[in-house]
């Protein structure tokens, strides 16, 4: 029953770790937001709970299990937050489980276990294998100068420390072993995704970024604002000064357009030297400031060469919006802003044009 005991409750902490890894798609660390932190406290919280219920009888019918596991890794690994949440739900559910002076005793050492833990989690930065040692140290001791409070038995003591010492170790580096192996594949999956996302020279979004998003306008309920740029007389630059010259300057405009971030804006590199940007819910006089801002920094950005030359571009927009007068069509959308960028290349290049229906009218949006 021992050995049975102690295998099903490794066998609980993993898959209870395994399936709370599942709830963000971020890695488990400080960095998760607020509500997920909470969210992984509280199953964090039912995943001890589950621990409490599966006890492993040992000395004279004294329980021990992995409760302290998930606590210790939410220390570790993700901050005061979900620490504390984990610590609160073991503390009141080891009193509703079994109310007694020995619960109560348990129970009160874990809350302050739980503040202890959250107060190190915030302040000790130190490598996470020095943080998970140091912590379970703590942890252990807590827990065993409770029994002995409850228990007054020096011999029982000292085979409980022995026992709790043994089976939180190797519960702990199968859990870490685990969690490494968990975070690593989110990191390389997050690593694929974005390289399957950027562009490779600009790191902005790609073309294939930019066609689902065009796509996704013809069920949106909000009004899109699209402009398409065009890079002047892109060739010359590259037949004047070289490929990697030409590639500078994408770079360097890119790191422009990508400083705009209002209006949820998106911003792709959809073909040798075009771009585009998406706005949702923008006024058009705004999206026709924030065009005419990027094309005067454009005009004015000194692209700095490998061999020290430096060289200005400009960039031509066109742009179109989904407003009342249109309907959401990501066809017409994306024709009315060609046009736009068309005329304004016509118009002398280094401009915005917008596509009103003075400029293109699509019948396919009538």
């Amino acid at each position: 029953m021992f050995f049975d005991g102690v295998i099903i409750n490794i066998s609980i902490v993993l898959t209870g770790f395994y399936f709370i890894s599942k709830l963000s798609k971020l890695p488990l660390d400080a960095a998760l937001p607020l509500g997920k932190q909470i969210q992984i406290g509280l199953c964090n919280g039912l995943l001890c709970f589950t621990l409490m219920k599966f006890s492993i009888p040992t000395i004279n019918h004294t329980l021990i299990d992995l409760r302290h596991i998930p606590l210790i890794v939410a220390a570790c690994y993700i901050g005061p937050v979900p620490t504390l949440i984990t610590a609160l739900i073991i503390s009141v559910s080891r009193v509703v489980i079994n109310f007694n002076d020995t619960a109560l005793i348990v129970s009160v050492f874990y809350a302050f276990l739980g503040i202890v833990l959250a107060f190190c989690s915030h302040y000790i930065r130190k490598s996470l294998r020095y943080r998970a040692a140091l912590f379970s140290i703590i942890t252990v001791v807590f827990i065993c100068i409770a029994y002995a409070i409850a228990t007054q038995n020096v011999a029982k003591i000292i085979k409980f420390t022995f026992l709790m010492t043994l089976f939180s170790t190797i519960g702990m580096l199968l859990s870490l072993m685990l969690l490494k192996d968990l975070k690593q594949r989110k990191i390389e999956m997050l690593t694929y995704q974005g390289l399957a996302q950027q562009d490779f020279l600009t790191s902005l979004l790609n073309r294939r970024m930019f066609d689902q998003a065009i796509q996704s306008i013809n069920l949106s309920k909000q009004n899109v604002v699209l402009m398409l740029m065009d890079v002047d007389y892109f060739k010359q630059i590259n037949d004047q000064h070289g490929h990697d010259a030409g590639d500078r300057v994408l770079r360097d405009i890119a790191h422009i357009l990508d400083s705009y971030t209002a209006y949820g804006q998106k911003t792709f590199r959809i073909g040798g030297e075009e771009f585009s940007a998406i706005l949702i819910d923008c006024p058009i006089p705004l999206a026709k400031k924030i065009a005419e801002d990027i094309c005067r920094k454009v005009e004015s950005h000194a692209c700095v060469l490998a061999n020290g030359e430096v060289i200005h571009a400009t960039i031509s927009i066109g742009i179109s919006g989904s407003g009342p007068n249109y309907n959401k069509n990501s066809l017409s959308l994306f024709r009315r802003a060609d046009r736009a960028l068309y005329q304004a290349k016509s118009d002398g290049r280094n401009r915005i044009s917008y596509a009103s229906d003075d400029i293109y009218h699509d019948p396919n949006s009538a």
